[in-house]
């Protein structure tokens, strides 16, 4: 589901890229929370799909029966933080898409998803009923996988296959030595200010002690006002140096970060679409982001390890070099070979629904 999250974006436009690599003529259907982040055009066509709406129910059902293909995924879909029954929360959204698929007999994969560990019984079984349902089944990263094997441990799923976040796909532009440092928090309100204290005093120290300026991006549409409040809480004379960006399309966030020479960050997919290109410190507070700091080379820090102060000085002092480029760059290679087998998976899928519609 895109729309409020330029890194739900990234993923919806990084899929239709991948597949339209391989079937030129392709047509995507994007479901969408809100409109207007990514643009209509002859090959893509984002909807509304509002479940708890009549009209986003029918657009939704639609969409699946026009399908040839449901991909789900690739964000954190497997998770029950907001609920894991088959009607609350982000495994309940998922499982309905996938009882849609099966009614209209359409096939079904997951993008390359983030698997949580599931804390009820309830979410449990939704999980595997989703999972079962598909007939591939792809992981972003090392954790996922584990926490994959022990949801359909006693199921007859698909061996899940491991790949990277498909936003991969975008990754890699050239380093721009020049560029500001970006900052780009994350918020869910239960540490909202110790983020805004953190990312005040990051900013500061960028222009102090690097002699940068600082750009505090907004990837996140509900989180623009936050992200001022960091840049208005950065004491003079450093905040002359300091701006905010709000990007309201994907194009704009990857300018944004494109034209950074280092980021500091909390937002997953910030540090993605910025892999490879600068050097990246993770601020981390969920799994997500502590795996992406381990299977992705990237150094960094927990929220909680340390005063806000400490906090803010080590992830400056991990963007002042750069010694993990190298090998950031043979990952990335390694990882987007991996999500090439995704697209072919899905492409293999295709064909055959394609071929009956046009027999």
């Amino acid at each position: 589901m895109a729309g409020y999250n330029r890194g739900d974006d990234a993923i919806a436009l990084a899929l239709v890229e991948g597949l339209r690599a391989r079937l030129p003529h392709v047509h995507a259907r994007v479901a969408m929370l809100t409109l207007g982040s990514i643009a209509s055009t002859d090959d893509v066509t984002p909807f509304l799909a509002a479940r708890r709406r009549p009209a986003g129910m029918l657009a939704l059902i639609h969409a699946i029966a026009c399908a040839d293909l449901v991909i789900i995924g690739g964000g954190s879909i497997i998770q029950d933080k907001f609920g894991g029954g088959r009607v609350k929360g982000i495994i309940g959204y998922a499982w309905l898409v996938a009882r849609l698929a099966a009614l209209f007999g359409r096939p079904l994969i997951t993008a390359p998803i983030g698997v949580d560990s599931i804390t009820t019984d309830r979410a449990q079984q939704s999980a595997a009923e989703l999972l079962t349902s598909a007939r591939a089944i792809f992981v972003r990263d090392a954790r996922s996988m584990a926490n994959c094997h022990a949801i359909i441990a006693a199921t007859a799923a698909p061996q899940p296959q491991m790949a990277c976040d498909p936003a991969f796909a975008l990754a890699g532009a050239a380093p721009r030595a020049g560029g500001p440092v970006i900052l780009a928090p994350a918020f869910e309100d239960e540490y909202d200010e110790l983020v805004i204290d953190i990312f005040t005093r990051a900013a500061t120290q960028a222009v102090e002690r690097l002699d940068r300026d600082v750009v505090v991006v907004s990837m996140d549409s509900r989180d623009d006002g936050r992200v001022a409040r960091i840049v208005a809480a950065v004491p003079m004379p450093a905040r002359a140096r300091v701006g905010a960006s709000y990007p309201a399309t994907l194009d704009l966030a990857l300018e944004v970060l494109r034209g950074g020479s280092a980021l500091i960050a909390m937002r997953l997919h910030a540090m993605i679409l910025s892999y490879g290109s600068a050097p990246i410190a993770c601020l981390s507070r969920t799994t997500k982001t502590d795996a992406f700091m381990e299977d992705f080379n990237v150094p960094g820090t927990s929220i909680g390890e340390g005063t806000p102060a400490a906090v803010a000085a080590l992830l400056v002092e991990a963007v002042a070099s750069w010694p993990q480029r190298h090998e950031q760059a043979m990952i990335l290679a390694t990882r987007r070979t991996a999500l090439n087998r995704f697209f072919d998976t899905a492409v293999a899928l295709m064909t055959p629904q394609r071929a009956s519609r046009t027999a």
